[in-house]
């Protein structure tokens, strides 16, 4: 399934300015993995060594939060947006 990945302005640097990316997956974990295999200088910014994703990202797919506890596993479909958004924190 080809499915789009919207690249925060963060990671941009590390997809040579990129800002939507192609990938194909049925999961978003899947479709994560296609990512950092194109672009490998996203290894260990998005997922940690165990394939869980940063606590410092919120999953988006098609403008909704991910469904799922474990949101990597919700399933995508053919033309699907992955929207990955930095949590900021202030004080």
């Amino acid at each position: 399934m080809s499915v789009k990945i919207k690249i925060s302005k963060y990671l941009q640097p590390k997809t040579n300015g990129k800002v939507i990316v192609e990938v194909t997956g049925s999961t978003v974990h899947d479709c994560i993995v296609a990512l950092i295999y194109q672009y490998p200088g996203l290894k260990g910014e998005i997922l940690n060594g165990q394939g869980i994703i940063l606590l410092k990202w919120m999953i988006y797919i098609n403008n909704k939060g991910a469904t799922t506890p474990d949101e990597l596993s919700d399933p995508v479909e053919d033309g699907d947006i992955i929207e990955l958004v930095p949590l900021v924190a202030g004080g």
